[in-house]
């Protein structure tokens, strides 16, 4: 019962029966209806509309059926008289509202209920205000006859619309197989592809067929796959990455700690301070992945405050004024002269600029030049740090900010750094309710962060 196509094949029946049902009943209703009007005028022109008329008219001036008898037609008409019924012609009855013979050609039928005659055909009498005052009979022998084949077609009738009934449901039931069957199938064959995939086939697709529904399902299915199938391959790589970036270090201790206890190394503050730097380096590299961690997840607390943009860029660039003169490059500040205030953490932000400084410090050429520029847009704060030097391909701008990544200049552990800090940056700027993109220059590198102003 937990199958969608039975589901839907028990729908299909269920829902035509009830329609099947509903219909049979209004058609059974106006039928007897109809039929019963129709038995009524047949029994009014029978007995004569005439007749009638005289008996209802006698009953709105007497307000009673005694006498009434007179104007009934002798013997129904003419026909043979008797106290039997067998052998006798049409024999009328007048009975009053409460179904009482009051007048009959059949004399010893008075004071009887016409319920006692046997097969009758009868009329109501009616007076002004259509309430019934009394009842026009007729008994002949065809009467028997007459009523068994209004009886006959109203059973037939009931019969047939059950009968249509029962075949319907029948049909339904199994249209709703071939049909629920039909729109399932996709979704059994996507089911089945699933079942057997392992975390190796993420991003896999499946194949996109049926309804306009199922294959919006398969579209998204294949979607989410490439999605997780990205994933994975960035966590297969970013855990290679980071074993990598975690041996070198390693490898350095190890090797200075085994000679200095074999005795090539003498154990003195110059090589213990080799191993104390990569102790450092690991310190700096986890802190940072637990940063990026942190801040992807948007669990990174952040001590917001209304900031003036052009202090930060002025602390910024003071912090690394003197390493720009030592290595002989000019770095300026571009700014309108006031900038709106935002909402941002100073400490955060200055990380940023920490880190793009420090990559534009290691990319810019002796006697180059890094500028700092801040412009405001409709909303935002948009600040730039420009770098001279070789400009950036745009198939390495494209990952510039994927874990780990640099460029093959960079690769060298003394030139690069952990390959962390445009990721982190970039997280950092997020955070809040910004974006970083590094821009095309053509003599250089640019990269460009916006900030929301503070409401």
């Amino acid at each position: 019962m937990n199958r969608l196509w039975l589901r839907l094949a028990l729908s299909f029946l269920i829902v035509t029966w009830l329609v099947v049902g509903v219909v049979a009943l209004l058609i059974s209703a106006s039928v007897q209806s109809n039929f019963r009007d129709y038995v009524t005028k047949t029994n009014i022109a029978r007995f004569g509309q005439d007749l009638v008329t005289q008996l209802e008219a006698y009953y709105a001036v007497n307000n009673t059926w005694d006498g009434v008898g007179d104007l009934l037609p002798e013997r129904g008409g003419g026909s043979g008289a008797g106290s039997g019924n067998e052998g006798r012609g049409a024999q009328l009855f007048i009975a009053d509202a409460n179904g009482i013979v009051v007048a009959a050609t059949q004399s010893d039928w008075v004071g009887q209920p016409v319920a006692a005659l046997g097969t009758t055909r009868t009329i109501d009498l009616h007076d002004s205000n259509e309430q019934r005052v009394g009842i026009l009979g007729e008994q002949t022998p065809g009467s028997l006859a007459i009523n068994e084949a209004e009886q006959q077609f109203s059973q037939e009738t009931s019969s047939g619309l059950l009968l249509t009934a029962l075949l319907g449901g029948v049909a339904a039931f199994l249209l709703g197989i071939l049909v629920s069957y039909n729109l399932t199938r996709p979704l059994q064959r996507l089911t089945d592809a699933v079942s057997a995939w392992t975390v190796h086939d993420l991003g896999q697709q499946v194949s996109v067929s049926g309804t306009d529904e199922m294959r919006q399902m398969a579209k998204a299915f294949n979607t989410l796959s490439g999605r997780l199938g990205e994933g994975e391959t960035a966590r297969r790589q970013m855990a290679a990455d980071i074993a990598h970036e975690l041996r070198t270090p390693v490898t350095v201790m190890r090797g200075h700690l085994e000679a200095m206890m074999d005795g090539i190394y003498p154990l003195d503050t110059a090589h213990l301070g080799v191993a104390y730097d990569q102790v450092l380096h690991l310190n700096r590299l986890v802190e940072d992945l637990r940063l990026l961690t942190l801040a992807e997840a948007g669990h990174l607390p952040l001590n917001q405050a209304r900031l003036k943009p052009e202090t930060l860029i002025q602390q910024a660039a003071e912090r690394f004024e003197p390493l720009a003169q030592d290595a002989a490059i000019t770095l300026t500040i571009e700014t309108p002269g006031t900038l709106p205030e935002i909402h941002a953490d100073a400490h955060r932000l200055l990380q940023v600029f920490d880190n793009l400084l420090t990559n534009a410090l290691r990319h810019t050429p002796e006697h180059g030049r890094i500028a700092i520029r801040a412009t405001q847009t409709a909303e935002t704060v948009k600040i730039s740090v420009f770098n001279s030097g070789q400009p950036i391909p745009p198939e390495q701008a494209a990952r510039l900010f994927d874990q780990f990544w640099r460029a093959d200049e960079a690769r060298k552990r003394d030139a690069g750094g952990s390959g962390l800090g445009l990721a982190i940056s970039r997280q950092l700027v997020r955070l809040h309710g910004g974006e970083m993109v590094c821009e095309p220059v053509p003599d250089g590198a640019c990269f460009t962060f916006t900030l929301p102003v503070g409401k």
